[in-house]
């Protein structure tokens, strides 16, 4: 078996490797989600393992794609409600088979750090977030406790920046290399047209993304708002646009109508706490500004009053001196774009790349 590997290795430039990926439910569209197609594209010839997969959800997944899921995925409401299923994830995870692999990557803001793979198996962790969902809650300490046992699985950490690399640290006490993502910047480019009188929001539709905040802060501005993505709480979201006109939503677009939506817009708005944030990429990438509440990796892509604009309190009031704020700004469409460039997705894919080889030359001395 370790001739096998090391012969693997050899012709690594020519041979690949017997990879698996792990993301954790394959059922929406996102920033994640994007991150999973460039580790996709490095490790074309991979299986791609995970929870449940809804394939009406997914037309965004390369047809060729070998997909395996869990036996969560044929239980009542696995679908529709995942998280009915919580406490019996960790399980239902080591019931895959790994030992036919080489290397196990598993790119995940909740579970993926829970996989059991083989001594012989390099099995690396690429971070988004830790579950926000169990550590916000003071009365999981229990499941937090098993959590940072599984922590210590994976052989390696990876994670997409700074701020989730001192999360992990602070939760797991471990260190965790960062490999920023990156957005397709030959695609999204700017134009030398003047903004439209709107200003946009891209996203899941959650709670945590706070998005009622800009609804109520441009709606009582009577600023016009146009609001890009699905989720569970678009509903309520629509119900709280009800009182203002100004706002509108477009609910899923295609990449060219979001290019030139982004394009167009007086800047993107971001009133949430990102890990890291690919939309405000897409946005500086297209050379409009972002307006973002000042914490989490935002803080890490975009630059106060040059790139955007921050407010420092996650409220309404205080989006909307920014905004008040915003048109005595002169932002550069050529900064936005410039800023954009240093996080390429190829960059992204070189490096991530890079990372692996090297922590698989390493793995390589710990098994022979």
């Amino acid at each position: 078996m370790v001739q096998n590997r090391h012969s693997n290795f050899t012709g690594l430039f020519g041979i690949t490797l017997k990879v698996a990926l792990f993301y954790d439910w394959l059922n929406q569209w996102g920033g994640a989600e994007h991150v999973l197609l460039n580790i996709l594209a490095i490790y074309p010839d991979a299986t791609l393992f995970t929870l449940i997969h809804n394939p009406t959800k997914t037309s965004w997944l390369p047809p060729q794609v070998k997909i395996i899921t869990s036996s969560l995925n044929s239980l009542p409401f696995s679908q529709s409600n995942p998280i009915f299923y919580t406490p019996f994830y960790d399980i239902i995870l080591e019931q895959f088979d790994f030992s036919q692999f080489d290397l196990v990557i598993s790119t995940t803001s909740v579970l993926g750090h829970c996989l059991l793979t083989p001594p012989s198996t390099l099995f690396i962790t690429y971070f988004h977030n830790h579950n926000r969902h169990l550590y916000s809650k003071t009365y999981l300490k229990f499941f937090q406790s098993i959590d940072k046992i599984y922590a210590h699985r994976p052989d390696h950490f990876l994670c997409n920046s700074l701020t989730v690399q001192q999360r992990l640290y602070d939760t797991y006490q471990r260190r965790a290399s960062v490999i920023n993502p990156g957005v397709d910047t030959d695609f999204f480019t700017p134009i030398s047209s003047s903004p439209q009188n709107y200003f946009l929001i891209v996203g899941r539709l959650v709670a945590h993304k706070k998005f009622d905040l800009a609804i109520h802060a441009c709606g009582q501005l009577g600023l016009n708002l146009k609001i890009v993505g699905t989720g569970r709480d678009l509903n309520y979201l629509k119900l709280v646009s009800r009182q203002y006109h100004s706002v509108e939503f477009l609910e899923q677009v295609s990449n060219s109508q979001l290019k030139n939506l982004y394009q167009h817009s007086l800047a993107l708005i971001c009133p949430q706490v990102e890990d890291f944030g690919i939309a405000p990429l897409e946005s500086l990438a297209c050379g409009r500004p972002v307006i973002a509440y000042n914490a989490g990796g935002i803080t890490e892509t975009v630059t106060n009053l040059t790139t955007g604009l921050f407010f420092d309190t996650q409220s309404v009031d205080s989006l909307k001196n920014s905004l008040i704020q915003f048109p005595s700004i002169s932002f550069s469409s050529r900064n936005c774009r410039l800023s954009a460039l240093k996080f390429s997705q190829i960059s992204f894919m070189l490096n991530f790349k890079k990372q692996v080889d090297s922590l698989w030359k390493k793995h390589l001395t710990t098994i022979s």
